[in-house]
């Protein structure tokens, strides 16, 4: 069996990564413990939470759709109004 290679950027490991099937590596890895700290790059925008009435078998199909996704159906729900925004309105959209 091929050793893992070694990479000269996070870009050249990644696509050797996606490329490869690393089962048959795991005997060779080393087993490390390592604390990593996750930080936002960007601050979200303010949200506001709103109420919204809709048809029982709107709701129904909506989520429907979502579980075939695999997303909440809220966040279906937000795609399609920034969606429709985007279309409608980007003027009025902040980048």
């Amino acid at each position: 069996m091929s050793e893992i290679p070694s990479f000269k950027s996070d870009a050249e490991a990644a696509a050797w990564f996606d490329t490869h099937d690393t089962a048959s590596y795991m005997d060779d890895l080393e087993q490390v413990q390592e604390r990593i700290q996750v930080t936002r790059t960007r601050k979200r925008p303010p949200r506001k939470a709103v109420g919204l009435r809709l048809r029982v078998d709107h709701l129904e199909a909506i989520k429907q759709v979502a579980e075939r996704k695999g997303i909440p159906y809220q966040t279906l729900i937000q795609m399609w109004l920034v969606e429709k925004l985007r279309q409608e309105a980007p003027d009025l959209l902040s980048p």
